[in-house]
């Protein structure tokens, strides 16, 4: 799958999706994103939501997926976890990097098949490699 692909099916793909999750930072939990193309298509949006029984909702985050001035593609992610908006510029299809802040943080976006997603965030506390530390595997319902 080429880089842009990613921005076009998206676009493409509105709806809402939802599945489950789990990961060493997070635990199991159900995920939810809203995804919706914006600017005839030239930007995408994704509300994500994370929620479990034990903590309800743990993670609320409004993203917006675009061509940058570079053409290559970036997410803006705005979450209570980060200082702010930050930009995610993507590295490798789907894999999108932040160098911002005190650590190195990935966001993994992947689209395996029509009508899922697969959504991922990696980083580390300290000075290793970042690693997979959340995963929602998501299918379209509506």
């Amino acid at each position: 799958m080429r880089a842009e692909d990613v921005l076009g099916r998206l676009a493409n793909a509105s709806g809402v999706y939802r599945g489950r999750g789990d990961g060493p930072e997070s635990g199991p939990f159900v995920a939810r994103m809203a995804v919706a193309s914006i600017v005839r298509g030239r930007a995408v949006t994704l509300d994500y939501e994370a929620t479990n029984d034990h903590n309800g909702l743990q993670h609320v985050e409004h993203t917006v997926l675009v061509a940058g001035e570079a053409g290559r593609l970036e997410l803006h992610v705005a979450c209570l976890e980060l200082p702010g908006v930050v930009r995610f510029t993507q590295t490798k299809p789907g894999e999108f990097t932040a160098y911002e802040g005190p650590m190195v943080a990935r966001i993994l976006l992947h689209l395996p098949q029509p009508g899922a997603i697969s959504y991922a965030w990696w980083w580390s506390r300290d000075e290793s490699e970042p690693r997979e530390q959340s995963r929602a595997d998501l299918r379209r319902t509506s």
